[in-house]
């Protein structure tokens, strides 16, 4: 092997220096003086992405854009686990038992490719804004939507994407849809350092040729001829204990109660210092919030920072754990032990719709940072 010497490393040290942004680790994020108040948009990779239309459609008057990369539309599993991985997932029996332990190998979960009914989403969501646990409807049709499912995602299906368009189309939005490539369950990056564009890379953050985090940032701001930058930019961390909802025992019990983890990250492009910016929120999937290396994978590699500057946002990404069947009582013999996003009702047992309105304890806990970082002095 050919050890450079001297020279070659000071060039190979000031070739990194350009190419890698110049980021910090800092404590809090600041007062950000010129945060747009009210209007964010979100975004998401698998239940993630679930998670992210529940935030679109339940505050629709404050979500201007959702990005949707493999997921299930709103209500897709009408508040069942078994609906959730029978009727929105494509996964087969033998590949729930690998994931989720063997109670998914049971046939009450016998996942397939099914129709999903978009009229009955459409007729629920209605009756949650009547009775005001979501934002009126007409909210929708304004929004930015974009969607991406690969043509090889073995995981959510093509009728779960087919289903997403006509949901938001019922509703008046004109979902744009990221041109079909042939890429697996992961977050598509345009950077090979990232790995394989295949599912045995385990952080699930994968080099596809392919920018779906820029396509889908460019397409929610409306700035398709918007260039990505390395730019200067600083990391900051928020407790997420601080913003669960108020309820019986401390805010850490509720915390871990609600499968999130500790600390949530949030990337500050230098520009949003002096200038207008907007809150983004970046969701990611399935596993990717289990330990810090797939967490850091998602914040750091997914593609969103590089945006960050050009588009002129702030970055939250917000992160929830894995909690094991059991762990929180006899009750509950599910649990989430793939660390997901709560999408079929794993907090708030005994209300069926309620992990998908705004009472939902993870979107509130979301809700109160985002806010928190529009604070004014």
């Amino acid at each position: 092997m050919h050890l450079p010497g001297p020279r070659h490393l000071v060039l190979l040290t000031l070739s990194v220096a350009v190419l890698v942004p110049r980021i910090a680790i800092a404590e809090a994020p600041p007062v950000l003086d010129r945060i747009e108040r009210a209007d964010f948009t979100v975004s998401g990779l698998s239940s993630g992405a679930a998670m992210a239309v529940q935030l679109g459609v339940a505050h629709s008057s404050r979500v201007r854009g959702i990005g949707i990369v493999s997921g299930p539309p709103y209500l897709c599993a009408q508040g069942f686990v078994t609906r959730a991985t029978n009727d929105c997932l494509v996964l087969g029996r033998d590949r729930l038992r690998e994931l989720f332990g063997p109670l998914f190998g049971l046939s009450l979960f016998s996942s397939g490719e099914r129709d999903i009914d978009v009229d009955d989403l459409v007729s629920d969501t209605r009756k949650l804004a009547r009775q005001r646990r979501i934002d009126p409807v007409d909210g929708l049709a304004s929004q930015q939507i974009w969607e991406y499912r690969g043509q090889d995602d073995r995981v959510v299906g093509a009728k779960a994407s087919a289903a997403q368009h006509a949901y938001f189309r019922a509703f008046g939005a004109a979902p744009k849809r990221g041109e079909p490539r042939s890429t697996p369950h992961t977050m598509p990056t345009s950077d090979p350092a990232q790995g394989s564009c295949d599912t045995r890379d385990e952080d699930y953050v994968s080099g596809c040729d392919f920018d779906a985090g820029g396509e889908l940032l460019r397409h929610l701001r409306r700035r398709p001829d918007a260039r990505p930058t390395a730019g200067n930019g600083r990391w900051y961390v928020l407790k997420q204990a601080d913003f669960v909802p108020a309820g019986p025992g401390d805010a850490q019990a509720r915390r871990r109660a609600l499968g999130l983890a500790e600390e949530a990250r949030v990337y500050v492009p230098q520009r949003c210092g002096s200038e207008s910016c907007q809150v983004h929120v970046a969701l990611h999937g399935c596993k990717q919030g289990m330990s810090d290396a797939s967490y850091r994978a998602f914040t750091d590699g997914a593609g969103y920072v590089r945006w960050a500057g050009p588009l002129k946002l702030v970055l939250l990404f917000p992160r929830v754990g894995a909690i094991e069947p059991f762990e929180r009582g006899l009750w509950d013999s599910v649990g989430n032990p793939m660390g997901c996003w709560d999408w079929w009702g794993y907090t708030t047992p005994g209300d069926l719709y309620g992990y998908a309105t705004r009472e939902a304890p993870q979107m509130r806990t979301i809700i109160n940072m985002v806010d928190h970082l529009m604070r004014s002095n």
